[in-house]
């Protein structure tokens, strides 16, 4: 047998490897760049060629300096990296690579008995690793699957991108569409968490611009606690249409409309709630409003019939008592008399009422300082509330702007207000008169508050309309024409009241700029 020399057997094995290489199916890969990372030549140069003759380009660096200058300089497809190199750890430089390079891939180079140092590179996002002494035959294979891997990486991190862009882009135009409405959205989850909250409900329950995702919605929103629609919604599997309540907002006591219902992901998987809640405090205002019109305008029709049947034979009696009472009769005929015409002259003066309302006068407006005139009213009534040993307390608020009203026609409201407050009471009752100016709504309230025996609820809701009185000699007119005055100002009467405690009539006025131009 004939020994060939060790040099003829590199030189065969080399020459069959190329063959094989070349023979291979591995297409090309003249545009790819592989950095080798290896502190033994060796290594270093076997591995270059190899994966040269597979069509690779191949740079080689045998310190963490230089494989990192070259990193940054050539930004090669693949790294074939050493875990100890002079200059560093491997792992730490695929780490930093990684980092700021995440396209590149990286293959680590191991010692056999280390299966640990690969598996902890694996997961800091190693594509492969090689162990020691390298298969070269291997070598070609590992790196194009490894190539492989990292196209697909890129491409699904890509896909990623792509979708995470889109979902901001939607995520933007939602909170966008939020953000327009003027209705509070809240949804939430299974467990009542928070999930979307746009800005008109922070606004209009928080009155602070805080986060709320994440937290429990009646936690959040303690006002809707009591209601209870959502968990009602969640729990049942059933949705809340137009449902109203009162609630105390940071903005007060406002008049919500609410709507709930179940939200769904695309394969019919219940997720949640969603609550959609709109503020009808105004709109349910400009109903009262059109009813109390609509309640004018039957009395204007009343007033009209009354005057034209009664006044005329009223008239008529007047002038016959008048000529009765100028006879010569005793003493009882004339007292009878005089009585016959004060209840004549009371029925005049209820005709003269209606006929306000029937045809009411437009109102004079010129600017005018409420404070003012309250100041100046209180002498006229005052007198009679030290009668009945009733105290009249004045509380004025100081930024009251000056409002547009018919003076006269406000100072028949306070004096028609300020009037009830006292034939309200008994003795040692007492009477407040108080303005505020409500900056946030641009209206002008006032109170007139007494201590008198209250308006059963049953009662209230009637108010305004004539011969509507808890009075037993009333006849309501002097409520109906104050509510008739503050209509034409555009303004509105909100009435409080407790059997036993009291009443309060609230007048508001709108101070809105062209108000009443």
């Amino acid at each position: 047998m004939v020994e060939v020399p060790l040099k003829l057997q590199w030189h065969f094995f080399f020459r069959n490897e190329v063959l094989r290489i070349k023979q291979g199916n591995f297409g090309t890969n003249a545009h790819v760049k592989v950095l080798v990372v290896d502190d033994m030549l060796l290594h270093l140069q076997t591995i270059k060629l190899y994966l040269e003759l597979a069509g690779y380009q191949v740079i080689c660096a045998s310190n963490t300096n230089d494989a990192w200058r070259l990193v940054m300089e050539e930004c090669p497809d693949l790294v074939i990296l050493d875990v100890i190199i002079p200059g560093g750890n491997g792992l730490e430089l695929m780490a930093k690579i990684k980092q700021q390079f995440p396209n590149i891939g990286v293959i680590i180079m191991t010692a056999y008995g280390n299966e640990d140092v690969a598996a902890s590179a694996i997961k800091l996002g190693a594509l492969d690793y090689l162990p020691k002494p390298v298969r070269y035959n291997t070598l070609a294979n590992l790196v194009s699957r490894a190539l492989t891997k990292q196209r697909q990486l890129s491409e699904q991190a890509a896909h990623v991108s792509t979708l995470k862009h889109a979902y901001e882009e939607l995520q933007v135009s939602a909170d966008s569409i939020l953000g327009c409405l003027s209705a509070a959205v809240v949804a939430v989850d299974k467990n009542l968490n928070i999930n979307i909250c746009n800005r008109w409900a922070k606004e209009f329950f928080l009155n602070a611009d805080i986060d709320v995702i994440g937290c429990n919605f009646y936690q959040a929103f303690p006002c809707f606690r009591q209601l209870g629609l959502l968990k009602y919604t969640l729990e049942n599997n059933r949705r809340v249409r137009n449902y109203e309540a009162e609630v105390d907002t940071v903005k007060g006591i406002k008049i919500l409309n609410i709507n709930t219902d179940l939200i769904y992901d695309h394969r019919g998987q219940q997720l949640g709630a969603v609550a959609v809640i709109n503020d009808v405090t105004e709109l349910k205002q400009k109903e009262h409003l059109l009813q109390e019109k609509e309640k004018l305008a039957i009395v204007g029709q009343m007033a009209a019939c009354m005057a034209h049947e009664i006044k005329n034979p009223l008239t008529a009696i007047k002038g016959f008592v008048q000529i009765l009472a100028s006879k010569a009769l005793d003493d009882s005929a004339a007292n009878y008399i005089s009585i016959i015409n004060s209840e004549i002259e009371r029925m005049s003066e209820v005709i003269r009422d209606f006929l306000s309302l029937a045809k009411p006068q437009p109102p004079q407006f010129v600017e005018a300082d409420i404070n003012l005139l309250i100041q100046e009213m209180v002498l006229i009534f005052q007198s009679q509330a030290l009668m009945k040993n009733i105290n009249v307390a004045i509380d004025l608020a100081e930024n009251v702007p000056p409002v547009a009203i018919d003076i006269g026609k406000f100072k028949q409201v306070l004096l028609n207000l300020t009037q009830n407050a006292l034939e309200a009471m008994d003795k040692n009752g007492t009477i407040t008169i108080a303005t505020y100016f409500l900056s946030d709504q641009r209206e002008i309230r006032l109170d007139v508050k007494d201590t008198g025996c209250g308006i059963p609820p049953e009662k209230i809701k009637d108010l305004g309309m004539p011969f509507v009185t808890t009075k037993s000699n009333g006849t309501g007119l002097g409520l109906c024409i104050t509510f008739s005055i503050i209509e034409q100002h555009r303004g509105r009467v909100v009435v409080q009241s407790e059997v036993g405690k009291g009443t309060t009539f609230s007048v508001y006025l709108p101070i809105k700029d062209g108000q009443y131009e």
